[in-house]
């Protein structure tokens, strides 16, 4: 009635109502801003409204209707880049699993971290739940294409001169690792693209691949005996190698103190024959007939001067005297 006050029921019914009108309220407040929110600077956001894509949000204050009328999946920018370990897919027989075969007849089990990026948001976001799965079986079929047009020292190092060695630092070996992850980005791209136009995009793009590849275990004992006896045998040859380079240098050395030593001889033979002829040389420059019996007194005199000198006892006789010299000696036969 009128001017009556309420009971404490009906006071407390209306503060019940009231509470329950304001929670209402601010239950449905929330609801509605539910899909406003901050978009980081390394994501995007894919609006549906009712189950359609209808826009991209890139990085910013996001403002849209509450589900269930738009619905928002946060998605990877662009620039940010996802690393995923892919191996290759496990084959029916246990033993040859994720084997992939050389050119060269080679067997390498090959690993890889992949480095991928969303170019697509839409197409990723249809197909976000396939892309792992995708990008295995991708490097799979990759890897195996790859591997059997090279050789499996572009993989690994199964023998010497590669990896672990002196030349394992050479620009040509780090240029055709190099190659072979960029090879490897190239197929997966390829076959990425592929997808796209058979109508089955997923939206990302590979930008990096790291590769890491291993001897099956089977294999290991047999590549390890051939590159121990790959560098034994590199040993063999390097000392061998050293030792003929010693031996030819010794030979030039003995050979050029030989021809040395030969020349110094035939030059002094030279110069002793020349001093032995010279007196003859002086005569026959010097031959004149009329003088020719002055000269052979003269050399006559000169050469008896020194067989003299060697005499121990000497007795001078006049050839033109009357004396006459008795010597001791065997007497003459008459014959």
């Amino acid at each position: 009635m009128p001017g009556v006050p309420d009971g404490p029921v009906v006071q407390s019914l209306r503060i019940g109502f009231r509470t329950l009108y304001l929670g209402t309220l601010l239950l449905a407040l929330g609801w509605l801003a539910s899909n406003c929110r901050q978009v980081p600077a390394d994501s995007q956001i894919v609006v549906r409204r009712f189950g359609q894509i209808v826009r991209v949000q890139p990085a910013g204050l996001l403002l849209a209707w509450p589900r269930p009328i738009e619905q928002v999946d946060l998605l990877p920018a662009a620039a940010r880049q996802i690393e995923l370990t892919v191996a290759p897919q496990e084959s029916a027989t246990p033993g040859a699993a994720g084997t992939s075969l050389t050119g060269d007849g080679g067997a390498v089990l090959l690993r890889a971290t992949l480095t991928w990026h969303v170019v697509d948001p839409v197409a990723y976001d249809l197909a976000q739940a396939h892309v792992v799965p995708a990008l295995n079986r991708l490097f799979a079929a990759s890897v195996t294409t790859l591997a059997a047009g090279r050789s499996i020292d572009d993989f690994l190092v199964v023998r010497s001169g590669q990896e672990g060695s002196p030349d394992a630092a050479e620009p040509m070996v780090q240029a055709q690792r190099q190659a072979l992850r960029g090879d490897l980005v190239t197929a997966i791209n390829r076959r990425l693209r592929a997808l796209e136009l058979q109508g089955a995009p997923l939206g990302v793009e590979v930008t990096r691949a790291d590769i890491n590849a291993q001897l099956p275990p089977a294999a290991k004992p047999g590549f390890d005996a051939v590159l121990a006896a790959t560098q034994r045998v590199e040993e063999g040859l390097a000392a061998a190698r050293t030792q003929a380079t010693l031996t030819l240098q010794t030979g030039d050395r003995d050979h050029d103190r030989i021809l040395t030593e030969a020349r110094a001889t035939a030059e002094e033979t030279v110069d002793k024959a020349r001093a032995q002829v010279a007196a003859i040389a002086a005569l026959e420059a010097g031959d004149d007939p009329a003088g020719r019996a002055g000269l052979l007194e003269r050399l006559y005199r000169d050469r008896v001067t020194a067989v003299l000198g060697q005499a121990g006892h000497l007795l001078a006789v006049d050839p033109r005297g009357g004396p006459r010299l008795i010597l001791p000696g065997n007497q003459p036969s008459s014959n």
